[in-house]
């Protein structure tokens, strides 16, 4: 991943408040998603790329990709959406995905005020 991206965005999870979650706590924990994100940013620094973390008030599962509509509430155990503005079909976890580029790209854009496109991708990392 490191090796083919500039920047890669992920987002700031809050995981000690998903942990305090019984159903979910388990889940969580054996991801180790804090470690993937320390491992890295370290390979990140040693390859001269950036890692930018994208704020977790985002939203990003129940934000339409496509128009931007956003859902008043989602449901964890609905894995598949139908979009009420646009009609476009969204796998939760893609769309997401997509959500945290578009903002990743726009905070970094607002940042160092250039309008230049980064060379970046959408990466999906699941958890085994």
């Amino acid at each position: 991943m490191v090796r083919e991206n500039q920047v890669i965005h992920v987002e700031d999870l809050n995981i000690v408040g998903m942990i305090r979650n019984r159903r979910l706590a388990r889940a969580i924990s054996d991801a180790g998603w804090g470690q993937f994100v320390k491992i890295l940013s370290g390979k990140a620094a040693d390859y001269g790329r950036t890692v930018h973390t994208v704020s977790r008030w985002l939203a990003s599962s129940k934000t339409c990709s496509v128009c931007g509509h956003r859902l008043d509430e989602l449901p964890l155990q609905i894995r598949s959406w139908t979009c009420p503005a646009c009609r476009t079909v969204h796998d939760r976890d893609h769309n997401a995905a997509q959500v945290i580029l578009a903002a990743g790209r726009a905070e970094r854009q607002n940042a160092s005020h250039t309008r230049g496109r980064e060379h970046s991708r959408v990466i999906l990392v699941e958890p085994v």
